[in-house]
């Protein structure tokens, strides 16, 4: 267990406080405490709080002085705080101060950021600005230094930005940093990259944790994967990867986030297989904040688990004391204990696990849903409102695509799936007339194109074909696609398409929909192209309208941006689309639209 981190003359003021010659500031009384070290509920606990930190867990009448501020917590389960493990704060579409304002009422008290997305778009110094803005939040904010950035080799993207080996080995040393981000260069790790093995030696020799991202990886190449250094990976889709990582020694991160819904089948390791718990953690990687707002986030998860048949002691545990452990924070953070940061929940109901008090560092913040505090303002410099620059207007004959067949061609289309975002190769055949591939009407395959959004060529279009939309008209463009963020558009107009990349870049990036040439609804996401700092009540009261004007146009995708963002990210199994075509993810390899 790493050491409890107390400056100052807090440590004399806590052991003052444990023994009654100093009174606390605050004291539960009476809790049923979830007890995640020792997976017991204990009842009638006091808890007495000195500051920010907890001084005494038992009977806490000593500590009670005349200022002490008493909470009768009796019929209350009293958590640990909630941890995600890995999740990238930018797929909810809010900056970190609104994503704080929806995930602390609802019990999660720490993240674990990872900053891929916003280095790629607005490189270190991006980063930065994200963290000086968390660090001014009582939701705790920790970060791993990004690895992918660029996410792919220059062969088969363009990327935005390049961190060095100094700009890895100086994010590993900034304050809140607890490990090296995602490992998304699979192929670099099995093949000895010098770049990418150096990043993850700095990560071992100071003694931080490696995040994994081993898609599709299984035997031989998942052994050495491990044996390079990394320590978790919260890719696993299906039972057998699940036990596979956790009998490697890996962490299981569960993932249950927007289009990548794992929790039902992962969870069925400890429920069914009875896997030891005490390997996994949670995470949701990328939710937006409409499904953040509805159904939550770690809270959902203990929810969901609990529903499914694990202890909800063992549930809270995964979701607090596992993930401090993970990310070696677990002398600041994630059980009710002495010297512990005095992040706690009160919980009427276990099974529902519905948080109705929150307090964070020894002060309420939250009660019934509702924050009781204000967070500061925070003010962007303008050079991350001004990412998105294409050289020139995309017209429809952008998205011409050729065939030198006569009347038919073969073609490689990429088939999405609801509640996944990996994505398969199959082979469909499409009419050709007078040289140009076209759409078949009520045959759901649409067109795809990335265009590339740094204005470092042309631009750069990459073209295909997708399936699994159900998109009858119109088109839908975004500018987030994990982890590069170039432009990507899929529909059966032309003019749609155009019209809607061409508003992308005038709003400055994020989602536009387009129909008959016009544009039907749009979400401006101008900060880096991917995050709005409007109110977060805002967003997602747009993002529904855009739900809604989607499902109109044909699409019952339960999260169909998120589904399309995928649908870029040359990173993921298995046929993927960047700015200069079609990807073979396997291969790191660009392939034709057209099959032979």
């Amino acid at each position: 267990m790493s050491a409890v981190k107390i400056s100052g003359e807090l440590p004399r003021e806590l052991i003052q406080c444990a023994k009654g010659e100093v009174k606390a500031d605050l004291v539960l009384k009476n809790s049923i405490l979830i007890n995640v070290c020792s997976g017991e509920l204990l009842e009638n606990e006091d808890i007495a709080i000195k500051k920010d930190r907890i001084a005494l867990v038992g009977d806490a009448d000593h500590t009670i002085g005349e200022e002490t501020f008493v909470i009768d917590a009796g019929d209350y389960y009293v958590s640990p705080g909630l941890i995600d493990v890995h999740n990238h704060i930018e797929a909810s579409m809010v900056n970190p101060t609104q994503f704080a304002r929806v995930v602390l009422p609802k019990g999660n008290t720490a993240v674990l950021w990872e900053p891929l997305w916003t280095a790629n778009v607005l490189g270190k110094e991006g980063v930065k600005i994200f963290l000086e803005e968390g660090r001014k939040l009582p939701l705790k904010f920790y970060a791993t230094a990004p690895s992918g950035v660029p996410g792919a080799p220059p062969e088969i993207i363009t990327p935005g930005h390049e961190l060095s080996i100094g700009d890895t080995e100086e994010m590993l040393s900034w304050d809140n940093v607890v490990g090296l981000g995602e490992i998304v260069e699979l192929k670099e790790v099995l093949e000895g990259d010098k770049k990418v093995h150096e990043k993850m030696r700095l990560a071992l020799r100071d003694g931080k944790t490696i995040d994994g991202s081993g898609a599709g990886m299984e035997g031989k190449e998942l052994n050495a994967y491990v044996a390079a250094g990394v320590q978790s990976d919260h890719e696993a889709t299906k039972l057998k990867e699940a036990l596979e990582r956790i009998r490697l020694g890996l962490r299981l991160v569960i993932r249950e986030g927007s289009g990548m819904r794992d929790l039902s089948k992962l969870i069925t390791a400890i429920t069914e297989e009875g896997v030891d718990s005490r390997r996994c953690c949670f995470c949701v990687d990328d939710k937006d904040i409409g499904e953040v707002g509805e159904e939550g986030l770690i809270d959902y998860m203990v929810r969901k688990s609990i529903a499914s048949g694990v202890d909800p002691v063992e549930a809270v545990q995964i979701a607090s004391l596992n993930a401090a452990e993970y990310m070696k924070v677990d002398g600041e953070i994630g059980s009710v204990t002495p010297g512990k940061k005095a992040d706690l929940l009160m919980v009427k109901d276990l099974e529902k696990f519905s948080v109705d008090r929150v307090i964070v560092d020894g002060e309420v913040v939250s009660e019934n849903g509702k924050l009781m505090t204000d967070f500061p303002s925070f003010s962007y410099p303008q050079k991350t409102r001004n990412s998105v620059r294409v050289k020139r207007k995309i017209t429809r004959e952008d998205f011409i695509y050729g065939s030198e067949k006569e009347t038919e061609t073969k073609v490689r289309v990429i088939e999405v799936y609801d509640d996944k975002i990996i994505s398969s190769e199959e082979i469909e055949t499409l009419p050709v007339e007078n040289g140009e591939i076209r759409l078949t009407s009520g045959v759901d395959i649409l067109k795809a194109a990335v265009v590339e959004r740094y204005g470092k060529t042309g631009p750069n279009i990459g073209k295909g074909f997708v399936k699994g939309f159900g998109l009858e008209k119109g088109a839908i463009a975004t500018s987030i696609t994990p982890d590069i963020h170039h432009l990507i558009t899929i529909g059966r107009d032309e003019v749609d398409m155009s019209r809607a990349v061409n508003r992308i870049v005038e709003i400055r990036g994020g989602i536009v929909i387009s129909e008959e040439g016009e544009i039907l609804d749009e979400l401006s996401l101008p900060i880096g192209g991917i995050v709005s700092d409007a109110p977060y009540e805002k967003i997602i009261e747009k993002l529904e309208n855009l739900r809604g004007e989607v499902r109109k146009l044909g699409c019952e995708l339960s999260s169909p941006f998120m589904t399309l963002a995928f649908v870029g990210c040359p990173t993921l199994p298995e046929l993927k689309l960047s700015d200069k075509g079609l990807v073979d993810v396997f291969e790191n390899d660009i392939r034709n639209y057209e099959e032979g």
